[in-house]
């Protein structure tokens, strides 16, 4: 697999994770924990998914450079894709129904966002890579 699809699927997985998760974090967890224990819990499993997808997409790639477009192109993907769904929410109405994240929310998403970009250059080199 070349580091650019490795790069867009790992930031395509990293999305897909964080759209689970971070309904349940909104509807089911911070009513009864409150925002910023919830953002830690979904952090907490995000962190596990992410190392588990970074171990996969870097699978095969040793050269540092090809691992830094690993996380570079998944730090991209993520980031567009989470302005777009932003950008929906706020046009369909759903994004004014939800209080303002924190500051400790917040953080909590940067340390994340951090995490995804060091991870491939963190994770094992004998990973098993996929077809």
């Amino acid at each position: 697999m070349t580091a650019a699809r490795a790069g867009v699927l790992y930031g395509g997985l990293a999305f897909a994770a964080g759209a689970v998760l971070g309904p349940l974090r909104e509807l089911v967890l911070a009513p009864r924990i409150g925002g910023a224990a919830a953002a830690m819990a979904e952090a907490a499993a995000m962190a596990g998914l992410l190392w588990l997808a970074a171990r996969r997409m870097v699978a095969g790639i040793d050269a540092a450079r090809g691992r830094a477009v690993v996380a570079g192109l998944g730090l991209v993907v993520v980031l567009a894709l989470e302005s777009l769904l932003a950008l929906a929410l706020d046009m369909s109405g759903l994004a004014a129904t939800r209080a303002p994240r924190g500051l400790a929310e917040q953080g909590i998403g940067i340390a994340l966002l951090a995490w995804l970009f060091a991870l491939p250059f963190l994770v094992r080199r004998r990973a098993v890579a996929l077809p």
